[in-house]
């Protein structure tokens, strides 16, 4: 019997996810997570392919390491807000400190979540940024429906 993928929609298209992390088995845990709730899971092991992968295709929402190895995740925080604008962007770290907080939401990070994260408060997060970014683009459509 086959079964049946749920798949997670924003305005009727399939939500997709990026998540860069250097850890293999961080990258590999949280794509077990989310497909499971039904997301289209896309990984990076570093700066360098995450770029790369924003320009192949669109991404809903990134998952972003503060410490990479090719650069610092605020750095890539940048680089994918010029790319996709409307992307949600969650930090992860294993690395808490007030500095990299402020300074990850000063680049526009929508999130922070510390690792070893709590599954229910990630998903929580991500749900709730996706809500709101959804309802966003209704407003939107609604106003240019309404200026017609």
């Amino acid at each position: 019997m086959r079964q049946l993928k749920k798949e997670v929609k924003v305005l009727d298209t399939a939500v997709c996810i990026l998540v860069v992390d250097d850890d293999a088995e961080v990258r590999k845990t949280l794509s077990l997570i989310l497909e499971n709730e039904g997301y289209s899971v896309q990984t990076a092991k570093d700066g360098k392919q995450a770029i790369k992968a924003s320009e192949r295709g669109f991404f809903d929402l990134a998952l972003i390491d503060i410490k990479l190895p090719d650069m610092d995740g605020t750095e890539l925080l940048e680089r994918l807000k010029e790319k996709g604008p409307k992307m949600v962007k969650i930090m992860i770290t294993g690395y808490p400190s007030l500095a990299n907080t402020i300074k990850a939401v000063n680049k526009g990070a929508d999130g922070y979540i510390l690792k070893p994260f709590d599954t229910w408060k990630l998903l929580k997060m991500i749900r709730k940024h996706l809500n709101e970014k959804s309802a966003e683009h209704v407003r939107t459509w609604m106003e240019k429906v309404q200026m017609k």
